[in-house]
Formats: C-alpha cells, structure tokens, sequence
C-alpha cells in the first residue's frame, strides 16, 4: 500500500438494532392466576426477546450540542445506516427506546434509539449513549 493511499469507507463500523418483543401473551406462558400461588408476578408471567431490526454496516459518530446553560453534552450520539427511507417498514423501521449496540475499532458502545430520519442516501439516527 501506497502512503497516499486512503482508507477512509463511508460505513466503518457494524452495529446492531433490537426490540424488546413480548414472546407470549401472558395467559400463554404458565402464569398463575391464584393469587395465593407462590409464582404470581414471577418472571414465567413477563417472558420477553429481542426482534432484530438491523443488523451490518454503519458510521457511528459524536452529536456534541450545547445545553441552554452552555454545557457540551456528549452523551448523544448519531448513526449512519445504509438502509434508505423506502426500504423500511413500520415493522422494521427503528424507533424510540429500541436498544443499538455499535462496534467501533477497538471499543463497544450501547444506548438507545431517540429518533430516527430516513432519506433518499440513507437513515440518520439519533441515539442516547448509555455508559456501563
């Protein structure tokens, strides 16, 4: 490789989206209903997966804004996919609270979905950064 050789690719990260589902409705998955049973409010009644919504290719990057008070707040974070606005459904479409888990170069990053905006290029999204 040359040293004026760039590698520079629009999506250098890989990412994954999910969605807490309910797997079973509740009468469907052994709970109880005798309110003296020792199971009632256990975990057999709130059984629950993930549905994956995307999973591939992505660029994840810093939105550094400014408070009203002038505090930089980094938390927020932006997601580039490579999924244009006619290519998602309601069903598939990321939305508000859905869980992104981001591998960049190096480090994992997790949060959660704020809002999303599908175009003709691509979908940005914008994602809550959750420190572990």
């Amino acid at each position: 490789m040359n040293q004026t050789d760039v590698i520079n690719p629009r999506f250098p990260h890989t990412c994954k989206i999910v969605r807490a589902v309910n797997s079973a409705p509740m009468e469907d998955v052994g709970l109880n209903n005798d309110p003296m049973a020792d199971n009632i409010g256990t975990e057999e009644g709130n059984a629950q997966s993930e549905k994956i919504i995307y999973k591939g290719i992505c660029r994840s990057y810093n939105r550094e804004t400014v408070s009203g008070n002038g505090d930089v707040i980094t938390s927020y974070r932006g997601l580039a996919l490579p999924i244009k606005q006619d290519e998602w459904t309601e069903e598939t479409a990321p939305a508000e609270g859905d869980m992104i888990t981001v591998w960049r170069k190096g480090y994992i990053e997790t949060g959660n979905v704020l809002d999303k905006t599908p175009g003709n290029f691509g979908t940005h999204i914008v994602w809550k950064y959750v420190r572990n």
